[in-house]
């Protein structure tokens, strides 16, 4: 409460007071110790530094102990110029010039080209670093020795930190002999990188200038951090040189060894690397990808490990390329959720579009896959046989040219659910494309459930190896051939209410067969 009762005490504005602060006159208002606030009554008015009164003129920005961060406009006050001065080298050192509990800045690059000439500045510890172009800047590497933008934090986890990081609305232009990674960010508490992209195609294994393997590289420190990336496009990938493995070439967007935290990639599109296009498979923290386009990739164009979440992305192949690749790869650690992918395949492949290698339970749901390009396997599970990987809603339409006969399918581990699936494969070529194979040399493979599914193959739709036992099979559909292989002891065998459009030809041994409605042919 103020004085006379009341809670708000009337000032007035001193027109003579210094532009670095406010000061007020004395009113006639006696302002006690329970004054809540002060009622200018709307008579203060911006006063420039120079006392002629000009709004214009006038930037009010926070103080250091504020939650909000100071604003820096670097032209304005660092005193760079667009397309001379290296901004980079100036932002480095301003930052520098603060203790990190003071280092509470967002810097404005406004419209225009900026240089970057200076190598990786180490933002270590903040409380707030912004970046910001606004409402659009490009930043032109101009030197070959900026082999890394930036690093943020640190990788240990002793104080000081970099808590909340943020860099948006900028270009990276690398047009010329010039290549450079973005940044690896080690982050604490929060981190942003929103509608960033790259112009110019990265060179990283060129042996003058060539920069960092990663683009964009972000692992929170804590499990409490949370970073997202959103918006960002590299979409003019790595050049490529001849090596036997795709390994050590640039990769765009990353998660490494070192993330605890949580990461959400959000609407990010990867165009034509060598190496993976998403890789966040080697860390312990959660990865969720969200809307992601990634197209043209060697590796693995979205590989993820323990826990991670992909949701409605779409990977496309139009251009072989020169190096193994797959679409989808799920490893190291289970619990790994699919909801959501679309793929669209024109090229060969040596190896398998969607590849599952992880060690714990997966569940794979609506993911499409159109292939039209030629030999190799729409889906590989070869995962742990103790926990279950499930497919439902999936489908595959195969229009493949394949020069040997192979199936589309190949299932070499146990405990693998296929669930209101349909599999339409038809070859291009006149060798077959078959449907399933239930396949691993020297081991049984078990516990296969097909259940309301649709395998129509111009070869077998269902074939099963040397070895395998206690399948649950219901519902299904088969146009192809269904077959065992000689070797194959097929025991306890739940196979109800299928039916079958071709052949059957069992030559292996059956025991305790579950058999009794069926449609189509006897057991």
């Amino acid at each position: 409460m103020g004085s006379d009762g009341y809670d708000a005490a009337a000032a007035t504005a001193n027109e003579g007071a210094s532009g670095r602060g406010l000061t007020v006159t004395d009113s006639g208002a006696a302002v006690s110790e329970g004054v809540t606030h002060l009622d200018f009554a709307g008579s203060l008015s911006p006063v420039s530094p120079d006392g002629a009164n000009d709004a214009r003129s006038v930037r009010i920005q926070p103080r250091g102990d504020s939650l909000s961060p100071n604003i820096v406009d670097v032209r304005d006050d660092l005193d760079v110029e667009p397309e001379e001065d290296d901004v980079w080298g100036a932002i480095y050192e301003h930052y520098q010039s603060f203790r990190p509990t003071e280092r509470n800045h967002r810097y404005v690059i406004p419209a225009g080209t900026w240089d970057v000439r200076t190598d990786n500045i180490h933002l270590d510890a903040h409380e707030h670093f912004g970046l910001v172009g606004e409402p659009f800047a490009t930043l032109r590497v101009t030197d070959q020795d900026v082999d890394r933008m930036m690093t943020v934090g640190q990788i240990d986890d002793s104080l000081p930190h970099a808590q909340r990081t943020v860099m948006k609305d900028l270009r990276i232009d690398i047009r010329g002999d010039y290549d450079t990674g973005i940044g690896r960010w080690y982050t604490y508490a929060y981190g942003l990188i929103e509608n960033v992209s790259m112009r110019g195609r990265r060179d990283r294994r060129n042996p003058d200038f060539g920069g960092d393997r990663h683009t964009i590289m972000v692992a929170g420190r804590q499990f409490t951090t949370t970073n997202i990336i959103r918006g960002c496009q590299l979409n003019n990938g790595d050049t490529h040189y001849d090596r036997d493995t795709h390994v050590g070439h640039a990769i765009p967007l990353s998660s490494e060894i070192y993330n605890r935290g949580t990461n959400f990639w959000e609407g990010c599109q990867v165009t034509g690397y060598v190496d993976n296009g998403i890789y966040v498979s080697s860390n312990s923290g959660r990865n969720i990808i969200r809307g992601c386009h990634v197209r043209d990739c060697a590796g693995a164009a979205i590989r993820i490990g323990a826990n991670d979440y992909v949701q409605n992305c779409r990977i496309t192949k139009t251009e072989e390329p020169e190096y193994p690749w797959s679409g989808l790869w799920l490893e190291n650690g289970g619990g790994q959720v699919v909801d959501g992918v679309t793929v669209w395949n024109g090229v060969e492949k040596q190896t398998e579009i969607i590849r599952l290698t992880q060690d714990g339970p997966a569940r794979l749901s609506g993911v499409h896959i159109t292939d039209k390009g030629g030999n190799g396997r729409a889906i590989r599970v070869a995962d742990n046989d103790d926990t279950r990987t499930v497919f439902e809603g999936c489908t595959i339409t195969d229009r493949t040219s394949p020069s040997v006969s192979d199936y589309a399918v190949y299932v070499r581990s146990s405990n693998v659910v296929f669930k209101d699936c349909e599999y339409d494969l038809e070859s291009q070529t006149d060798q077959d494309r078959h449907g399933f194979f239930v396949s691993r040399r020297g081991t049984d493979v078990d516990r296969l459930v097909l259940h309301n599914s649709d395998i129509d193959a111009d070869g077998a739709s269902l074939r099963f190896g040397e070895s395998g036992r206690a399948h649950n099979i219901e519902n299904a559909v088969f146009d192809g051939l269904v077959m065992s292989d000689p070797g194959t002891a097929l025991a306890d065998v739940l196979w109800i209410g299928n039916r079958h459009r071709g052949d059957t030809v069992f030559r292996g041994e059956r025991s305790n067969w579950k058999g009794d409605f069926n449609f189509g042919f006897t057991v």
